[in-house]
């Protein structure tokens, strides 16, 4: 059953399509992974999905509702997101950013929601409840956007390049704790990077893109077998022996 549905998309700026004729689905419990250099429509795309971006053209259906029918915020408050550089609070404790959310929900607890989303996360509560994100480390800030995203229980994460600013040990081990706390948590993820190391790594499907268009799209595990032309580029790139 397709969680997310794209159906012909299309968003322009001036004389330029930043997404032109997109069609994608997304399974429930399944991670894809947008992928392509600056300008491809990645983020347009993810965007998209929780009306951050409005289309021109096309739509958008999550949850077998169309999102252009669906008041913003409220849309957004039932979907994780996660940008590059995390987007925490600087002046709220970690305890207090990874409760955001459910404190908007109106729960009945959100400290305790934000307790268990940062140990899901991979942080101790009792270590890091209290710091602020200046004192951590960009593993940990990443993190804790992951466990604030997280922690209302929604069953869809959006992630824009949230690995893109991390050194390279820390972003394995970044990926290695997102994959296993997306599996875990059963959520559905639509996941932007520029890397198909990356992408192969974490996601179950890789749609390739290019000058806002889907150029490739299959099962995470056929990509390096299948792929040809640009995406077969981007595999050299990413330094993906075939």
């Amino acid at each position: 059953m397709a969680l997310i549905q794209v159906e012909h998309a299309v968003k322009r700026y001036g004389d330029v399509r930043a997404l032109n004729d997109v069609t994608l689905s997304v399974e429930a419990g399944s991670c894809l992974a947008l992928v392509g250099e600056s300008g491809s429509g990645k983020t347009t795309l993810l965007r998209a999905i929780n009306r951050l971006t409005e289309l021109d053209g096309g739509h958008v259906t999550v949850r077998g509702q169309p999102v252009a029918a669906i008041d913003p915020v409220r849309l957004r408050r039932s979907i994780g997101y996660v940008q590059q550089d995390g987007g925490l609070i600087p002046h709220w404790t970690c305890l207090d950013n990874a409760g955001l959310v459910p404190a908007l929900l109106g729960s009945a607890d959100p400290a305790e929601r934000g307790r268990d989303a940062l140990r899901a996360a991979g942080l101790d509560p009792e270590v890091f409840a209290d710091r602020y994100p200046r004192e951590l480390s960009g593993g940990q800030r990443q993190r804790v956007a992951i466990a604030r995203a997280m922690a209302a229980g929604p069953d869809i994460l959006l992630m824009d390049e949230p690995f893109g600013a991390l050194d390279a040990i820390t972003r394995n081990e970044a990926q290695e704790s997102f994959a296993a706390l997306r599996e875990s948590a059963g959520v559905t993820a639509v996941l932007v990077t520029h890397d198909l190391r990356e992408a192969l790594r974490v996601a179950t499907r890789v749609a390739v893109m290019r000058a806002g268009a889907v150029v490739m799209e299959s099962a995470a595990g056929e990509i390096v077998r299948d792929a040809t032309g640009y995406a077969a580029e981007l595999l050299e790139k990413s330094g993906v022996v075939r």
